[in-house]
């Protein structure tokens, strides 16, 4: 019964607070298995936006913004992982407070590993990065793998 009162205010007071504006970025893939790109592969990684999306959004800390309109400009700056920042004009043009980019690094059919980071857009400091390996590369191993990074990982950071 004790630790019911514990958990409730902080519950409440993680309520409170109002979900930051955040640019979601799609998510990239950096392929170095030597496969060559699948056709489905295009179609996962905006399963994979749309998943992290939502739970981002789920966590109640993090409101997306519409990125739409500023669908070339994100193209342009891919690859977002190795562009120092070229994105944070985006994430400031959309009227974001935090940039979330996602990238995940194909070894083999087998084993990718996915790193997401949190960015400040007024200093354009990383506040969070996590990371995880999965096994598969089919839409399931994606969604668990963004499931399990947001809600173990980044949610207890």
């Amino acid at each position: 019964m004790a630790s019911l009162f514990v958990i409730a205010p902080q519950y409440a007071c993680a309520q409170a607070s109002e979900p930051q504006a955040t640019a979601i970025f799609p998510v990239e893939l950096w392929d170095t298995s030597g496969e060559g790109v699948k056709p489905s592969q295009v179609e996962r990684l905006k399963l994979a936006t749309n998943k992290l999306t939502e739970l981002l959004e789920h966590t109640g800390r993090y409101r997306s913004v519409d990125l739409s309109s500023f669908a070339a400009r994100i193209a342009a700056s891919e690859p977002r992982f190795k562009c120092n920042g070229c994105w944070l004009g985006v994430a400031r043009d959309a009227g974001a407070d935090l940039a979330v980019l996602a990238v995940v690094h194909k070894v083999s059919t087998l084993i990718s590993s996915v790193d997401l980071y949190v960015a400040d857009v007024a200093t354009g400091a990383y506040i969070a990065h996590v990371d995880a390996q999965f096994r598969g590369d089919d839409d399931r191993a994606y969604v668990r793998a963004f499931d399990f990074l947001v809600n173990e990982r980044l949610n207890r950071k």
